[in-house]
């Protein structure tokens, strides 16, 4: 049996009532793992870079085997950035070679780049006509319900590799996930986390790791999806924030 698990906090009160998101997780998880998880997660939220959180939201909840699916994991590619516009430019022209229109990219750089607060969720954007398509203002989309098919294969698999922190594991099963999702054709990220400058594109079934995103100490980060349209807006955000998936690094 598996259980989501979600976790969001936040400086200063609820996000609802105006608090500063702190930090946010989601895991997909056996009962043995449930108190150990909990426990880590409430951890991040009381030690995280970012400040203290004085308000913690854990929600926990019973996943029937017949609701999941098993995806395959993005190939990940890593490009070393000169500096931050250099990063920029490449996060770019990976996400025009997936035929996303300039109009779209500017539009999604400019919507990161001016957030004077940082979203929970992501930003749904035209890939064509640079609009945005969701209405849910600085909550944004959040995508939830989501972990690796084999958790302990995944770890010794990115250990091997050299990136022992969380944060690349975290987002290959999320970019994962948006990928999968329909008419989804690319994701443009940036960590809000001070210290991590790192970003990423995901297209073309590939996670470009971008080491210049940002400047350091800026806790300014977020995301966008792309999307082709026609779409059904409601079933795209219902499957992005509700729909467990396991991601399978054998895939």
């Amino acid at each position: 049996m598996l259980y989501s698990i979600r976790m969001r906090s936040a400086q200063g009160g609820a996000h609802e009532h105006g608090g500063h998101h702190i930090s946010g997780a989601e895991r997909l998880i056996t009962t043995q793992d449930l108190t150990t998880i909990t426990e880590n997660l409430i951890q991040r939220a009381l030690t995280h870079e970012k400040g203290r959180a004085d308000f913690i939201r854990l929600t926990i909840e019973e996943v029937k085997p017949k609701d999941i699916i098993t995806i395959p994991m993005l190939k990940m590619e890593t490009y070393t950035a000169i500096d931050v516009s250099d990063g920029h430019k490449n996060a770019c022209e990976f996400l025009a070679n997936a035929g996303i229109s300039k109009i779209a990219i500017d539009n999604a750089m400019s919507s990161l780049l001016s957030l004077q607060e940082n979203m929970r969720g992501a930003i749904l954007i035209d890939a064509t006509t640079g609009k945005r398509l969701d209405n849910t203002g600085m909550r944004g989309i959040r995508v939830s319900r989501m972990d690796f098919k084999d958790t302990l294969q995944a770890k010794k698999h990115f250990d091997e590799l050299g990136y022992t922190d969380n944060h690349v594991q975290e987002a290959l099963v999320l970019a994962s996930k948006v990928l999968s999702a329909p008419n989804v054709v690319g994701e443009l990220c940036w960590s809000d986390d001070p210290n991590y400058i790192i970003g990423y594109v995901s297209a073309n079934n590939i996670y470009h790791r971008i080491t210049k995103m940002k400047p350091l100490h800026s806790n300014q980060g977020g995301r966008v999806f792309f999307v082709k349209t026609p779409v059904d807006i409601t079933a795209l955000q219902n499957y992005l924030e509700r729909q467990p998936v396991l991601v399978d690094i054998n895939l």
